[in-house]
């Protein structure tokens, strides 16, 4: 796996319930080691920021794979607007879906901001999207032969 960790972050804003922001990261993520700082919005409203950090090869798999095959096709698709110089990998989770338990791309407001680390060497921007764009295909493939076996 070509990915060196994956962080986790949502905002609970003070009309939400947060044990529920709690559980759409936990729920996407498998991962109960929360941190929760505490902010101010720009009207003085409280908000609580939810991270979490996945380091595991096999659990960056895991989260991975839990996409569907048309959230792959479209990360697969949109990768150079998701990495940056520094080998940085980003995507949005709609938060309500991730809730239920359904992590799916959302460009919204209302999301899980998704950013993960790749490993790439040399390490620039043009070996980061070629490592990513290899790992996803692999996790289309798989998800793809998984289908195949099912029937």
């Amino acid at each position: 796996m070509d990915i060196d960790n994956i962080s986790f972050r949502a905002f609970s804003h003070a009309t939400e319930n947060e044990d529920r922001v709690k559980k759409a990261v936990i729920n996407v993520s498998k991962s109960e080691d929360l941190t929760c700082s505490k902010s101010c919005g720009y009207h003085g409203n409280p908000i609580t920021i939810i991270e979490t950090k996945i380091t595991h090869a096999r659990d960056i798999k895991d989260f991975l794979i839990s996409l569907s095959e048309e959230d792959i096709k479209q990360l697969i698709d949109t990768i150079d607007l998701r990495v940056d110089d520094e080998s940085f990998f980003y995507m949005r989770l709609d938060k309500q879906e991730a809730y239920l338990g359904n992590p799916m791309l959302n460009n919204g407001e209302d999301v899980i901001s998704v950013k993960g680390k790749i490993k790439s060497y040399p390490q620039n921007r043009e070996n980061a999207v070629a490592s990513i764009k290899q790992t996803l295909d692999m996790i289309l493939d798989k998800k793809y032969q998984n289908t195949i076996n099912k029937k």
